[in-house]
């Protein structure tokens, strides 16, 4: 393969050789915009640093049929979809709705991480002022992570037995007026540094000094919990969770592209997976 440098000479050309020329000038183009593209690629502002590893569980919920979603990460985290679901149009491709009645998505042990990032695009279409569980572990014990909207309307994380008390509340509030509307969530727990921040659709609601516990993940039902009464009404598209605290450039790239669209580096800054990709594991 020819190979070319900034500082050698471009090819010359007369009329006869216009055909043979242009091409070697449209390949040799073609690699110095690769050459910037990767530059951007690593200098470009709220490109998402995520590395797979920290994945623990995600569901894309695209496959349109049946009663299982997959786990799109490495981990083999298979969820099964109970009661009156239906698969419908999402966000990103397809998406599971739940009726507010009695469906749930019902994931396995994923585990205990003192970092925890939970994702998800979220379209609540009833049962506003009830509780409406994104993620709730089965029963209620030490550890436990439970993470749904309050009758309060705002989106709720607690970890019983946690210090400085079970709760802790954002401030954007899921009433009447957000009823159908697309949104994306995003909390993001770090119990040493004791801090948990809520954002919605890729800004920052607050920041919280809260937290000292490491979080139990699991088993849970994602859009109920089994003390019943706490039933998901609206589609759930996308739900993410890894093991450590994301900064907000990431949920931004999340955000802006879908789950599909977000590429992962190693640190060392080599590109080593394009999410795009993992969905096909």
């Amino acid at each position: 393969m020819e190979r070319w440098s900034s500082s050698a000479p471009m090819p010359q050309c007369s009329i006869s050789h216009l055909r043979l020329c242009g091409g070697k000038l449209k390949n040799q183009f073609h690699n110095y915009l690769s050459l910037i593209a990767m530059g951007l690629l690593f200098i470009a502002p709220g490109y998402a640093e995520i590395d797979p590893k920290s994945i623990v569980g995600a569901w894309l919920f695209d496959e349109g049929q049946g009663n299982t979603a997959r786990d799109s990460s490495d981990k083999g985290k298979d969820g099964d979809i109970v009661g009156g679901a239906k698969w419908v149009e999402g966000k990103f491709s397809k998406a599971l709705e739940l009726n507010g009645k009695d469906a749930w998505f019902h994931v396995p042990s994923i585990g205990t991480f003192d970092e925890i990032t939970i994702a998800e695009w979220v379209n609540s279409t009833g049962r506003v002022g009830d509780w409406r569980v994104i993620f709730n572990n089965d029963g209620w014990k030490a550890g436990d992570v439970h993470h749904q909207l309050h009758p309060n309307n705002k989106v709720e994380f607690s970890i019983h037995s946690n210090p400085g008390g079970n709760d802790t509340f954002g401030t954007f509030l899921f009433d009447a007026s957000q009823v159908g509307k697309w949104h994306h969530l995003a909390t993001v727990y770090n119990s040493k540094g004791g801090w948990i921040r809520f954002y919605v659709d890729g800004k920052l609601d607050v920041e919280n000094k809260w937290g000292g516990n490491p979080g139990v993940l699991g088993p849970a039902r994602i859009g109920s919990w089994d003390g019943g009464g706490r039933e998901w009404q609206g589609i759930f598209d996308e739900l993410i969770i890894f093991n450590v605290a994301l900064g907000e450039d990431d949920i931004q790239t999340i955000v802006d592209t879908g789950l599909k669209g977000v590429q992962s580096v190693e640190p060392n800054g080599k590109i080593t997976t394009i999410w795009g990709k993992i969905k096909d594991h």
